[in-house]
């Protein structure tokens, strides 16, 4: 969605745009020779667009300023090492965050749902991931829950086996968060489709998520954010230079999910003192 939401913007602000798609498909050796060739052909584009916080770092390093890059949906790019300050200058490279307050998220399903325990799946490879992870774990301390690790590399296989561990023994955990990881976000169907059939609450902070059956959660809609980035075009082409142009953030929206709620007995009525979005 953030990159039809990129293609759209442009078209919007009158551009006609040619776009070269590389599609790693998470595999390492992909992204390197795909970086590499267009580091070595620098000349022939614009922009390098980027998703995610480990192409958006890969790409800034290998490129180092050849190319003006674009990121998107990169959770803190100034802890993740992509930029060094959101609003100062950091060479030739701009984009957009997906961050959700975590702290706010948190306060609001520990005061409904009061869980003691909560499930993390969380990426180790990927710096964002271990940055939301520790934010989390220091909310866990000022709130008195614990957290149990689900460690979620980009593999189908450990994934599969996270979920089943919480289908076998749904018990053991109140809840489950799942953050803003593109390998995550990329199973979001079947993450969903589990947790729901296994009642487990379970908390997001990607629209995908929640319109994939997860529960709830403050959540960034990826499409505007991709027209955030086309935004950031058309400033740098009447001129702003591109290391200029803050970073750009979403609006986020507190989002339910009706089936899933109606599936373990919470009612919409019980969110009427918020200001939600529902997803049927």
């Amino acid at each position: 969605m953030a990159e039809k939401g990129f293609k759209d913007g442009l078209e919007a602000f009158g551009y006609t745009t040619e776009f070269v798609t590389f599609n790693a498909d998470q595999d390492v050796t992909k992204l390197g020779n795909f970086l590499s060739s267009i580091a070595s052909q620098s000349d022939e584009f614009d922009y390098v667009y980027t998703f995610g916080t480990t192409i958006s770092r890969r790409a800034q390093l290998v490129l180092n300023n050849k190319v003006p890059q674009l990121f998107n949906i990169v959770t803190d790019p100034v802890g993740a090492g992509i930029i060094e300050k959101a609003t100062a200058e950091r060479g030739n490279i701009g984009g957009a965050s997906d961050a959700v307050p975590l702290s706010r998220l948190f306060k609001i399903t520990i005061d409904f749902f009061g869980f003691q325990k909560i499930g993390l799946f969380f990426n180790p490879r990927e710096k964002n991931s271990l940055l939301i992870r520790k934010e989390i774990q220091a909310l866990a301390k000022t709130h008195r829950f614990e957290v149990v690790d689900f460690r979620s590399p980009p593999a189908a296989q450990i994934l599969k086996e996270n979920l089943q561990k919480l289908i076998d023994n749904p018990k053991m955990v109140d809840a489950v968060y799942l953050p803003a990881d593109s390998f995550l976000v990329s199973n979001a169907a079947l993450i969903g489709r589990q947790l729901r059939s296994a009642k487990i609450v379970s908390i997001g902070s990607v629209r995908n998520f929640i319109e994939a059956g997860v529960l709830m959660g403050f959540a960034v809609d990826y499409y505007e954010l991709g027209k955030a980035v086309a935004a950031i075009v058309d400033r740098n082409q009447r001129g702003e230079e591109l290391q200029q142009i803050p970073v750009a953030r979403g609006d986020f929206s507190l989002m339910i999910n009706q089936t899933t709620s109606e599936l373990l007995g919470i009612k919409k009525t019980e969110f009427e003192s918020m200001t939600i979005e529902i997803i049927p």
